[in-house]
């Protein structure tokens, strides 16, 4: 059922667009100018480290990148204002897209790795020059989405909710599940080295070391890929459920053994998809604003669902 947008609301959205499409505007901007390049030769080389930490920042980074090359942004306020007219609970949408904007902000200056100024040391994670560097960067890109955080919940606010019931969300425990096993797949694979070797590393993250490519596959992606596999099916298809998802009070429905594999399988595929992967994650994570039933886009492939522990007692369950 399509909902009529009250005029008011209709233009606070379209200039929570407006507003949200900057950063990207002011990013292609750039890269659009000639500019002169120094090269400069650091002798010994920079060591990043290995913490679980500068994995996840360089996750991050590259998600990160993806966000503001393809206006996700503003992607993101426009799925919103969808979901709003296809009948979704306005004012939950808007929270969730006001959320969404807010982390952008947030994380944008968090992920880069800044250096010292010799140019070779990278500067230390939340040491006092990293969080005066951190400062130092904030700017239009932060007024610019926090700005589109508001008039996304003012616009939201102004419209009706719907009479029928929104499903139940677990959205956010989903991704709190997911930073979980992220982090449990993280502990794992510092264990590698023990067995392959030093040169075994993910200072730059998994979605950096894993990316599919058959013209150049290394111990990374022979290592990590079936590691991520293994991890998601063999606990889906005996428990239905990952640590994260037990930490969260989640589970994993409608799905045989035949789905889960695949489930699995699809997941890693899509993620580490040479440059486009982040990309594919965050297209699959906005998918749940749009869907009926709130499914992410892997599942609604698949057919399966992740729901609340006390709900699946009421779904049906599939064999296969």
């Amino acid at each position: 059922m399509n909902h009529r947008l009250p005029r008011t609301a209709l233009l606070t959205w379209a200039a929570a667009v407006a507003v949200a499409a900057f950063p990207t505007w002011r990013e292609w901007r750039f890269l659009a100018q000639p500019a002169e390049y120094e090269l400069q030769v650091c002798l010994g080389g920079m060591s990043w480290g290995t913490s679980p930490l500068t994995s996840l920042r360089g996750d991050l980074g590259q998600v990160m990148a993806n966000v503001m090359a393809w206006a996700v942004p503003a992607a993101l306020v426009l799925v919103g204002l969808l979901a709003c007219l296809g009948g979704r609970d306005a004012r939950r949408v808007g929270r969730w897209t006001a959320v969404l904007l807010i982390l952008v902000a947030v994380a944008k200056p968090l992920v880069p790795s800044y250096m010292s100024d010799d140019g070779c040391s990278p500067i230390p994670l939340f040491s006092a020059e990293w969080f005066g560097t951190v400062l130092g960067v904030l700017g239009e890109d932060q007024i610019c989405l926090l700005g589109a955080a508001v008039l996304v919940l003012w616009a939201s606010a102004a419209m009706e909710r719907p009479a029928a019931p929104s499903p139940a969300g677990v959205a956010w425990r989903r991704a709190v599940a997911l930073l979980a096993d992220y982090a449990i797949i993280l502990v794992v694979l510092t264990l590698v080295p023990l067995f392959a070797g030093e040169d075994f590393h993910l200072d730059h993250g998994l979605l950096n070391r894993a990316s599919l490519s058959l013209d150049d596959v290394d111990l990374e992606q022979l290592v990590i890929l079936p590691t991520v596999f293994l991890y998601f099916w063999g606990q889906h298809a005996l428990w239905g459920r990952t640590p994260g998802k037990r930490l969260m009070g989640i589970h994993l429905v409608h799905a045989g053994t035949a789905r889960t594999a695949l489930r699995a399988l699809l997941f890693p595929l899509l993620v580490f998809v040479p440059v486009h992967g982040p990309l594919v994650l965050i297209v699959d994570g906005a998918w749940a604003l749009l869907d009926p039933e709130g499914r992410m886009l892997h599942d609604r492939l698949t057919g399966t669902e992740v729901a609340l522990l006390f709900q699946q007692r009421a779904l049906p369950k599939l064999d296969g």
